[in-house]
């Protein structure tokens, strides 16, 4: 683990939580600078009520030994104190790391800013003279963040109403453009749940011209409309159960029985892994395996089973043959 000794952390003024307050405060009181309430609040962009509450609970909550000189007109500490140390074990410091590399799948949406606020507070409490060497830890660590689809600020505007839409139980009017049919359609939906998913933001809500839930992208939502009705979350809807019943995102009509074999070459790696709730592995005597899985959406499950190539093969259903059959005579056409 790779430690910058003697590595100051600094923070813009526009920070302005308590924890970033009160360190200020720590410090100038311990330089010696005598600092005072007009003074901090001043600095600080803050009304002077805030920094004796900050002074307050330096001293209630902390038991800072801190005292108000007339003489000096500002403030002081009677005796040494230093701020409570957090001390980062070497896996948790790789986990921070990990962490900020996982804060890039949030940018835009809400969630953005209080994961950037939580890494602020660890690097300000970790000791004096010690901080985190997250470029080093880049010659050390790769982490590969798959890139967000769709244009990151128009995402967050969507994210942000529909996120205020599901929290208010409003229905919405969305103008949807549908890849497949290279169409625009207006949908009114009640929106449920956001769901994240390999560089994706995803809608999933009941629309009322299906009348049956759907999943929606978000980046693919044109135009949106709140509308003044409510709604009522279906109650024999599982978000579980419609989760689980995908590979992914993408859900056909009705749950099948999907069984593909894998070549002892691939199957060394398919059992290593939890594909999907459902799964059932049979080990052959040759190294091969046969996977059973339970899904709908069988899109999906074309272009898995396609992206092993020769390795692996379907055995059930039909239907899903017939559809990689005829897939790989249109791309052998490609290539002659």
């Amino acid at each position: 683990m790779v430690i910058k000794k003697e590595a100051r952390i600094t923070l813009p003024l526009s920070h302005r939580s308590r924890l970033y307050r009160v360190l200020v405060i720590h410090n100038q009181v311990k330089a010696g600078k005598y600092p005072n309430t007009p003074k901090l609040a001043s600095s600080l962009e803050v009304n002077k009520r805030t920094i004796q509450r900050d002074m307050e609970f330096l001293r209630d909550m902390l038991c800072a030994p801190l005292e108000y000189s007339r003489l000096k007109n500002g403030y002081y500490y009677t005796s040494p104190f230093e701020m409570p140390h957090l001390n980062l074990t070497e896996g948790e410091q790789v986990a921070l790391f990990l962490g900020q590399k996982l804060l890039l799948q949030c940018a835009g949406t809400p969630l953005e800013e209080p994961i950037r606020n939580a890494f602020t507070k660890i690097c300000l409490c970790l000791p004096q003279g010690v901080s985190l060497d997250l470029d080093s830890l880049e010659q050390i660590i790769s982490f590969d963040v798959q890139p967000l689809r769709g244009d990151e600020q128009k995402l967050a505007g969507t994210y942000h109403f529909l996120a205020r839409a599901i929290e208010n139980r409003r229905t919405l009017h969305i103008h949807y453009y549908t890849v497949s049919r290279d169409k625009l359609t207006l949908r009114e939906v009640d929106p449920y749940h956001l769901r994240y998913f390999q560089g994706a933001w995803y809608l999933i809500a009941y629309c009322h011209f299906r009348q049956e839930v759907r999943t929606f992208a978000l980046d693919r939502i044109r135009r949106l409309e709140v509308l003044e009705e409510t709604f009522q979350v279906k109650p024999d809807f599982s978000l579980e159960e419609y989760l689980g019943g995908s590979l992914g995102v993408e859900r056909g009509k009705k749950v099948e029985e999907v069984t593909i074999f894998f070549d002892p070459e691939q199957a060394r790696w398919i059992h290593e892994r939890k594909w999907h709730e459902s799964q059932k592995i049979e080990h052959q005597p040759d190294g091969s395996l046969i996977l059973h899985l339970k899904v709908s959406g069988m899109g999906e499950i074309k272009r898995w089973v396609l992206s092993f190539g020769s390795h692996a093969k379907v055995l059930a259903p039909a239907s899903l043959q017939e559809e990689i059959t005829l897939e790989i005579k249109n791309m052998a056409k490609i290539y002659k």
